[in-house]
């Protein structure tokens, strides 16, 4: 077909890891980013001429900006950059780009890529580059070791700072009752699917090790993995000293890991630049794009579901005019095994199905960089799809949030118009909720963490009586009801809720 000369293409991707091992230097996250950055350029095959090109650098918002300002020492102890896309900027020295500064939240460099690819294809920039990185590993390695560095940087100049947006990371309730982090309500989500599909404990962990086994083999063969150990399926469904558990039904090998030091970065420019530079035989294409959010967590209607990400995928696919079975491979987002599960529920995708769930080996073992790891996908992609030698499409899933924010692109090694916009549905509360519950209720879902030396079950239920949802815990004095959430199976069960400061779950009494 004959590409529009203003179509936006992928032309580079590039990361970046640093390892902890004998050629470890100890980088800060912008000297990461901007190595990950020039393996991007350089990947173009033109990368000297579109560094003078490039009008827009974003940077996916790091860390040490994602968090409430008493969490930032913990997160940042050595200090930060005040702008880390200036930072970058200072270090690539592109003459004429702008900076971006992203929101948090896993799903913004899906929806950065359609804003970029918007705005090179309406004519308002020439090239732009997304990059992000975090380097967590090098901090906390640091202070193990009672090393003292300094990592706080003031560029000058503006900033184009779209704040954190942080709002659907915070529900009253679950605050209230302790649940504060994605390794608190992510085990709600799932234990909830896995009542849905009427699984046993033991018969569903045996599906998480096989999902996550999947990602292991991938991220093992990934010289750019974090964690890139090989574990069989029985290690990783297996509860041991070094595989604890993160909060029932996820055991640590299952989860999305901080402690990285990576970067990745991504290169957009029009068709026309790259035939021009005599590389457009580079070029990945978008072929579709949507995105999406969902209402809060207690408010949907299923705690295991995410309408809302169906609709992205749904839409993705519509939009690119293509089937889930025409994708070659896909990368998913991988904070916790039901983001996988969901979006293959979307694409129709089941366990045994040959196809690629991931391109890196997912947070798990790869690594989870915070907002970036998806730029990481998209890298992934891009290098995978010049590698067909057929036409190939593939789908990259990224979610941000507890499931709340989606975003999902399609694309290929085929020329083709940039997709047009999707609208985002419109997020309706469905489930009333109850602060004060009293009474008769039902289990829907719950977890069981120990934290410290204590250990803890948080619930979600419902009011026998009218259906509304609620939060408790489970009596802390109680050990007898506590080990029945370790080792028993509550899903369903009636028991008694009394509300207070926290509401406390009580077996209930004849």
């Amino acid at each position: 077909m004959q590409i529009d000369p203003n179509t936006p293409v992928l032309l580079g991707a590039g990361q970046f890891t640093e390892h902890l091992d004998a050629n470890f230097i100890g980088m800060m996250p912008e000297d990461l980013a901007a190595k990950a950055c020039e393996a991007a350029l350089a990947d173009t095959g033109a990368g000297d001429a579109l560094r003078q090109m490039v009008d827009r650098l974003v940077c996916v918002r790091m860390f040490a900006h994602s968090v409430p300002e008493p969490f930032v020492p913990t997160i940042a102890p050595f200090g930060h950059s005040t702008s880390p896309p200036l930072s970058i900027l200072n270090r690539l020295q592109l003459p004429s780009a702008s900076a971006i500064y992203t929101r948090a939240c896993g799903d913004e460099p899906q929806r950065r890529v359609f804003e970029l690819g918007s705005a090179i294809q309406k004519g308002e920039i020439r090239a732009a580059m997304i990059c992000g990185a975090e380097a967590l590993a090098t901090s906390r390695h640091f202070q193990k070791v009672g090393m003292t560095v300094d990592w706080s940087d003031s560029p000058e100049g503006e900033t184009d700072d779209r704040g954190p947006g942080l709002e659907l990371l915070f529900d009253p309730e679950f605050n209230r009752h302790g649940a504060f982090a994605p390794i608190d309500i992510y085990p709600i989500q799932e234990q909830a699917r896995r009542g849905e599909l009427g699984l046993d404990k033991r018969s569903y962990r045996d599906q998480l090790a096989r999902l996550m086994g999947r990602f292991n083999e991938v991220a093992a063969a990934n010289p750019f993995s974090m964690f890139p150990a090989p574990m069989s399926v029985d290690e990783i469904g297996s509860e041991t000293s070094t595989n604890r558990l993160i909060g029932d039904p996820h055991l640590k090998s299952m989860v999305a890991k901080d402690g990285v030091n990576l970067a990745s970065a991504l290169v957009l420019t029009s068709f026309a630049v790259a035939e021009s530079l005599g590389v457009s035989d580079r070029a990945v294409y978008l072929h579709g794009h949507a995105a999406a959010s969902e209402p809060a967590v207690l408010a949907r209607p299923s705690l295991g579901g995410a309408a809302a990400m169906q609709y992205a995928y749904e839409a993705a696919l519509a939009g690119a005019g293509v089937t889930s079975g025409q994708i070659g491979a896909a990368d998913l987002y991988s904070c916790f095994p039901i983001a996988v599960w969901v979006a293959m529920d979307a694409l129709g995708l089941t366990l045994d199905d040959p196809r690629p769930l991931t391109l890196t080996g997912g947070l798990p073992f790869f690594g989870g960089p915070g907002n970036n790891y998806s730029t990481h996908g998209i890298a992934e992609m891009v290098h995978w799809l010049r590698g067909q030698k057929r036409p190939s499409y593939g789908v990259v899933g990224a979610n941000g949030g507890f499931l709340s924010k989606h975003a999902v692109g399609v694309y290929g090694n085929v020329g083709t118009a940039f997709p047009d916009p999707v609208p985002e549905p419109s997020v309706v509360d469905a489930v009333e909720i109850v602060e004060r519950p009293d009474g008769l209720g039902i289990i829907e879902s719950y977890t069981f963490q120990i934290k410290g030396n204590q250990a803890r079950a948080i619930v979600v239920g419902r009011q026998a009586s009218d259906q509304r949802r609620w939060v408790a815990v489970a009596d802390p004095e109680d050990s007898d009801l506590l080990a029945w959430f370790r080792d028993g199976d509550p899903l369903g069960a009636e028991v008694e809720v009394r509300s207070g400061e926290r509401n406390v779950v009580r077996r209930r009494t004849q």
